[in-house]
C-alpha cells in the first residue's frame, strides 16, 4: 500500500509541479506583454484560469493523501479510544461520499454537457476543463480508501510538522 501512496504522490506531485511552473511562465509573459509591450496577450487570461481550475482540483486530491486537508479536530481531540477512531475514520468516508456523488457522478454529467462548448480564445472542448471534477474525485476517492486502510491498521502517518504543529499549541 505505502509503495502506491509513494508512486501516486510521486505522479502528482510531479504534474502539480510542471502545472504550476507553466502558469507561473504565462503569468510571467501576461505581465510582460501587457506592460512592457503595451500588447496583452490574449491566450494567457484563459489558460490560466483553466490552469487554476486544474491546479486546485489535483491539489485537493493530493492534500487528502497527505492529510493536509482542512480539518475541525476539536472533537477529534476530545474524544478517546473507540470514539477517537471512528471520528478519525469519518473524515475520509466523508471524502468518499462527497467525491463519488459530486465530483464523479455530478463532474460526469458536467463534462457531458459542457462538451458541445468551446472556450472563446482557446478553442479547447469546455469537457476538457470540466474532467478535472472527475479526475479529482477518482484520485480523491484512492487517496481515502488508501487512507481508511491505513487507519484500520493504525499505520496512518501522520503529515509532515504535525509534530511540530501539534506541539507548539500544546
Amino acid at each position: 500500500m505505502s509503495r502506491l501512496r509513494r508512486l501516486l504522490d510521486l505522479c502528482l506531485g510531479s504534474v502539480l509541479a510542471v502545472l504550476l511552473a507553466g502558469l507561473v511562465m504565462v503569468l510571467c509573459w501576461q505581465v510582460f506583454s501587457r506592460y512592457a509591450l503595451n500588447a496583452p496577450s490574449t491566450l494567457t487570461e484563459e489558460a490560466l484560469r483553466f490552469g487554476v481550475i486544474w491546479l486546485s482540483l489535483l491539489g485537493a486530491a493530493y492534500a487528502t493523501g497527505q492529510g493536509t486537508h482542512m480539518a475541525i479536530d476539536l472533537a477529534r481531540d476530545i474524544a478517546t479510544g473507540r470514539t477517537k477512531q471512528v471520528l478519525e475514520m469519518l473524515v475520509p468516508i466523508a471524502f468518499i461520499v462527497f467525491a463519488l456523488a459530486v465530483l464523479i457522478v455530478g463532474g460526469l454529467r458536467g463534462v457531458e454537457i459542457a462538451a458541445r462548448q468551446v472556450s472563446p480564445v482557446l478553442r479547447l472542448s469546455m469537457g476538457w476543463i470540466y474532467a478535472s471534477l472527475p479526475v479529482s474525485g477518482v484520485l480523491i476517492i484512492v487517496y481515502s480508501v488508501m487512507n481508511l486502510i491505513d487507519l484500520a491498521r493504525g499505520t496512518r502517518p501522520r503529515p509532515d510538522g504535525w509534530d511540530k504543529a501539534q506541539s507548539a499549541v500544546e
